[in-house]
C-alpha cells in the first residue's frame, strides 16, 4: 500500500484529525512492537488489550500514521513529525478490510482465494509454487489467513504482482463471506467440507453453508474450480453462473489423478491427467489426501492458462512445511511424520491411511493430541478416533489432553491392550514415555490441534534422538 492520508481517510469514509492531507503511508501494521517507519497503525481492540493504548508507540517508532476509533480520544495528542497523521473512523476493525479492498481494487493483480475444512494451507502453497513458475506471486504468509490478516496481506500487495494466493480461515457463519467481500477473488477453491469447527458451525450442513459464503454471488466471469469427489462442494457449485473446472481421483474431471502409489525416494507419485494429456508427477509429500491439494492446485493453474508439464514442475517444486505433513528421519532408524500443526477428524482419518502405508512393516508408534472445536460430540469423536487406532494395531499409542481418556476407551474397546496406551497431559509426559519405547526403525505420527502445541513434541525427539 501506498496512499495520502486523504486518501486513506475517503477509502475508509473516516475523517483527517490531525496532520498533512497529503502524507504518505507505506504499508499497514496491527502490532505498535514491530511496526516499520512509514506504516500505518491499526490499533484494535482485543479481549484484553486496546491497540488504542500504543498509538503514541507506533508514532514514536515512525509510524506514518493512526486510525483512531470515534469516542476513544477527548483530544488529540500531539504528533511526532510533520509528516504524521491520524484519522477517525467508526470502527478501526471495519476500516482495516476496507482499506485493504479498496488497495486490492487499486491493483491489476488477479486475485486466487481458497478455503475448507483440510488442506487449506498446502494447497495454498502447491498454488504458490505453481504459480510462480510463471506469474510474480504474493502469498498467504503464516496464519495471516483470518480477518485481520487477509487485509494486512492485501496491503502488501504492490504493482509488480501478477497473482495473489489468499487463504481464508473461519470458525464462525459470517466471516468467509466478509474476507470474499473484502478480497473480491476471481478465482476461488472450497477444498472439501469435512468435520472441523463443529462447536461454532453445528453439523456438517453448518460448515456447507460457512464455506460456501466464497461463492456467494460470483459474477459470469469468475471461475471456481469444484472437487467432484465430494458431494457437498458440487451441490454448492451448482447454482453458480461462472466458469468451472473440476478436478477428483473418483469421477470423471478436467483435472483428474490416477496411478497412485508410494515412492519411498520422492514421497507419493500419480498420473496427472488434463487438456487429453498424461504427466507422471512425484509428490515430497505423503497420502491420497495430499493428492487432492495437489489437483485443486492444479486446476487453479488450469484456469490460470498454465500446461501440463508447467504445473507438473510446479508440484515437483513443492516441499511441506513443519508440521504439514513433513517427514523426519533421526538417529537409529526413526522417522517422524510430523503432522503436528492441526488436526481434526477426517484430517487425522487421512493422515492415518497414509501413515499405515508409509511405515510398512515397521512398526508405528502414534501420538495424538486433543482435536478442538467439535462441540459436544467431541468425547465420541475422540472415542471413534481411538477404535481406529485399535483396529489398525498401531502402537504404542499416546494421547494428550482432556479428551485422551476417551481416545483410550475407543482403543481398549477395539480390543488392543492396556500395556499399548499412555495419556498425558503435557508434552514433557510424552517425551519420558516415547523415551521407554522407542526401538530401531519405528515409525512416529504426532497431530493433534494448533493449541495442543505438538510441535514440542517433535522438537523434544529431534533433541533425544537427534536428525541425520
Amino acid at each position: 500500500m501506498d496512499l495520502t492520508a486523504q486518501k486513506i481517510a475517503e477509502a475508509v469514509g473516516g475523517e483527517l484529525m490531525a496532520g498533512n492531507p497529503m502524507a504518505r503511508a507505506i504499508g499497514g501494521s496491527n502490532d505498535s512492537r514491530k511496526i516499520l517507519p512509514g506504516e500505518l497503525f491499526f490499533p484494535l481492540k482485543g479481549p484484553h488489550f486496546d491497540g488504542h493504548d500504543f498509538i503514541r508507540d507506533a508514532l514514536a517508532k515512525g509510524a506514518a500514521g493512526a486510525l483512531v476509533q470515534r469516542g476513544e480520544w477527548t483530544s488529540t495528542p500531539p504528533l511526532d513529525a510533520p509528516d504524521q497523521f491520524l484519522i477517525a473512523v467508526e470502527n478501526v476493525f471495519q476500516a482495516l478490510g476496507d482499506l485493504a479492498h479498496f488497495w486490492r481494487k487499486q491493483q491489476k493483480a488477479k486475485i486466487i482465494a481458497i478455503t475448507g475444512s483440510n488442506g487449506k494451507t498446502t494447497t495454498k502453497e502447491m498454488t504458490a509454487r505453481i504459480l510462480m513458475e510463471t506469474f510474480t506471486v504474493l502469498k498467504t504468509e503464516g496464519n495471516l489467513n483470518n480477518l485481520i490478516g487477509l487485509p494486512l496481506m492485501l496491503l502488501r500487495l504492490s504493482p509488480e504482482h501478477e497473482v495473489v494466493v489468499l487463504e481464508m480461515g473461519m470458525s464462525v457463519p459470517g466471516e468467509v463471506r466478509r474476507l470474499r467481500e473484502i478480497a473480491e477473488p476471481e478465482v476461488s477453491l472450497i477444498t472439501n467440507i469435512g468435520h472441523a469447527h463443529l462447536e461454532f458451525l453445528g453439523d456438517l450442513e453448518g460448515v456447507a453453508r460457512a464455506k460456501g459464503e466464497l461463492w456467494e454471488r460470483l459474477r459470469p466471469d469468475d471461475w471456481i474450480a469444484i472437487n467432484v469427489d465430494d458431494p457437498r462442494v458440487v451441490e454448492l457449485a451448482a447454482p453458480a453462473c461462472c466458469g468451472k473446472k473440476t478436478f477428483g481421483l473418483l469421477k470423471e474431471a478436467e483435472v483428474r489423478g490416477e496411478g497412485l502409489h508410494l515412492d519411498p525416494e520422492v514421497g507419493i507419485r500419480f498420473s496427472l491427467k488434463m487438456g487429453g494429456r498424461k504427466r507422471s508427477v512425484g509428490l515430497a509429500t505423503y497420502g491420497r489426501h495430499n493428492v487432492y491439494n495437489a489437483l485443486a492446485a492444479a486446476t487453479v493453474a488450469a484456469i490460470l492458462g498454465m500446461d501440463l508439464e508447467e504445473i507438473a514442475q510446479g508440484l515437483e517444486g513443492f516441499h511441506p512445511f513443519p508440521g504439514r505433513g513433513q517427514i523426519l528421519q533421526l538417529r537409529r532408524n526413526v522417522r517422524v511424520l510430523d503432522d503436528s500443526y492441526n488436526a481434526n477428524p477426517d484430517s487425522l482419518g487421512a493422515t492415518l491411511t497414509a501413515f499405515a502405508e508409509m511405515k510398512g512393516k515397521n512398526r508405528g508408534l502414534v501420538v495424538l493430541g486433543d482435536m478442538l472445536e467439535l462441540g459436544p460430540g467431541s468425547p465420541q469423536i475422540h472415542e471413534e478416533a481411538g477404535r481406529r487406532l485399535g483396529a489398525m494395531k498401531l502402537g504404542p499409542l499416546f494421547f494428550l489432553g482432556e479428551q485422551a481418556k476417551f481416545c483410550a476407551q475407543g482403543v481398549k474397546a477395539a480390543g488392543a491392550g492396556e500395556p499399548q496406551i499412555h495419556l498425558a497431559q503435557d508434552p514433557e509426559q510424552v517425551l519420558r514415555a516415547l523415551g521407554k519405547v522407542i526401538q530401531e526403525g519405528d515409525w512416529i505420527l504426532i497431530k493433534g490441534s494448533r493449541r495442543m502445541r505438538m510441535e514440542r513434541i517433535v522438537e523434544g525427539l529431534k533433541k533425544q534422538l537427534g536428525g541425520i
